[in-house]
């Protein structure tokens, strides 16, 4: 098995209305207070749109239930994920609250599975800042719970707001692992093919062209300088999870001895008007207990540096002409 397991997450923000009835739903939360609607003779917590038996349209008839319940149900989240609404364990629960015919799904904050068990009794209690949503109120055993104040904000809750994301984890292919190490050790792992010559970094464990396999013993290092062959100027967009604000360059990079060039190379300490195709760099590599390769990945197309680059640097020798540019560009 690979020592270098990589994960990426694909994650956007996604916007919704919330429409007549989890709309006042959310509103309570955020005012402190826990609504039900009314379906019959039975209260339903949290609140639907429609009747669970026979599908008819509920009308908004709200009642307050609560603040606090039985628990029917619980199950202990011993690691959290920075999704759950706690980052120390905690359990989820089924509550039935006062005042409720169904249960309701969510956490509580409780000192340890010990101090969970079917039919204690908690009680509801609402963070300091609230913003309109489900994360607007958790539960606690009642003895532990505290009297609170919650004054009402301003308008109704009518939308809602949160990141949908999925993570994938996988293992880097033994070429990408070898890759991977040496970029932690400060170097740059390529691999020569058997029969072309020809140098690919990183190595994908195979020569596509020459359709012949590669192993460790074909592994090369490479030295840290290079040319600037392409590069792009970014002027970033502002988006939610940007962290850059200022243009820099984006640039492919030849590395001295390789076939392949190193592509979208962040170069933010030479200013874009004085970059140029056929300049000569040097990476300079972060000091060691500062590199990680959390990014590098078994992509075909993208192929990552890691977060171990300092900076490139110009080494102070003459530009390389175009017509003596590698022959790939």
């Amino acid at each position: 098995m690979s020592e270098f397991p990589t994960s990426f997450t694909l994650e956007y923000p996604y916007t919704r209305t919330l429409g007549p009835v989890i709309g006042p739903f959310l509103t309570g939360l955020r005012d402190g207070r826990i609504l039900g609607i009314r379906c019959g003779s039975r209260v339903l917590c949290p609140p639907l749109e429609f009747d669970p038996d026979t599908g008819e349209t509920l009308n908004p008839d709200f009642v307050e239930v609560g603040p606090a319940g039985n628990v029917e149900l619980w199950t202990w989240i011993a690691e959290p994920t920075r999704k759950h609404p706690f980052q120390e364990p905690f359990a989820f629960a089924q509550v039935k609250l006062d005042g409720a015919d169904t249960a309701m799904t969510h956490a509580v904050k409780a000192a340890g599975p010990e101090a969970m068990s079917i039919g204690m009794r908690v009680r509801a209690q609402f963070p300091e800042e609230r913003t309109g949503a489900i994360t607007d109120v958790y539960f606690v055993p009642e003895a532990d719970a505290q009297n609170q104040f919650i004054p009402s904000g301003e308008g109704e809750v009518e939308m809602s707001e949160h990141l949908i994301s999925l993570t994938f984890i996988e293992n880097l292919y033994p070429s990408r692992a070898r890759y991977a190490q040496g970029l932690l050790d400060g170097k740059f792992i390529g691999q020569r093919s058997p029969v072309s010559g020809t140098v690919s970094i990183p190595g994908k464990g195979y020569d596509p062209l020459a359709r012949v396999m590669m192993a460790a013993a074909d592994d090369v290092e490479l030295p840290p300088t290079g040319t600037a062959v392409s590069y792009t100027v970014i002027t970033p967009i502002q988006y939610k999870g940007q962290t850059e604000t200022e243009p820099y360059v984006s640039a492919s990079i030849f590395l001295d001895g390789s076939d392949q060039p190193l592509v979208q190379q962040d170069i933010h300490n030479i200013p874009a008007d004085e970059f140029r195709e056929g300049m000569r760099l040097r990476a300079i590599f972060k000091p060691a207990a500062e590199r990680n390769v959390d990014n590098v990945d078994n992509s075909w197309m993208v192929f990552s540096t890691g977060n171990v680059i300092e900076r490139w640097e110009p080494t102070g020798e003459p530009d390389v002409p175009f017509e003596d540019f590698p022959e790939q560009i």
